[in-house]
């Protein structure tokens, strides 16, 4: 074999298995990007997830911490032995604030709102007809209500956080 047909037959193995290198690392690399991409859109999907529920989980923890305000408020008030029309006035403002527990809270929280202000209802209604009745039992009768609303509000949230990450 001469040197011309060998340089040329050297040349064109040599070629080919270029060829076949590109291709193979273009194969690769495609695979790669594909994966990476898939990657970024499930970090991205995540991502959004995440800011929706921190977006919600604020404004519900500020209804759940604005009623249990209301509903401590309405303990003192008993405590301090005020009127009814005392009484019936802060549990106005329970229900408005029950109304945002009901609007940003699940269901099982805003129920035990509802029985919070069903409670709080009771107590004063004893207290407008009955005069001098002894604060200290309502006070046991509404008390664990807010326990069970406390209870329920932060399985709520914990649950938020369960389903963040």
């Amino acid at each position: 074999m001469d040197a011309g047909v060998a340089a040329v037959l050297g040349a064109a193995i040599g070629g080919g298995l270029a060829t076949l290198t590109a291709v193979g690392t273009s194969f690769l690399a495609l695979r790669v990007t594909r994966l990476q991409l898939k990657a970024q859109e499930s970090e991205a999907s995540r991502q959004r997830r995440f800011e929706s529920l921190r977006e919600r989980r604020e404004p519900r923890a500020k209804a759940y911490a604005n009623f249990l305000n209301g509903a401590e408020r309405f303990v003192e008030l008993i405590v301090q032995g005020q009127p009814a029309e005392a009484l019936m006035a802060q549990v106005d403002e329970m229900s408005k604030l029950q109304s945002t527990v009901q609007v940003w809270g699940p269901p099982t929280v805003a129920a035990a709102a509802a029985w919070v202000v069903k409670g709080a209802v009771r107590a004063t209604r004893r207290i407008h007809h009955e005069g001098n009745v002894s604060r200290a039992p309502l006070v046991a009768e509404v008390g664990p209500l807010i326990i069970r609303f406390i209870e329920a509000a932060r399985a709520a949230i914990e649950e938020e956080i369960t389903e963040q990450q």
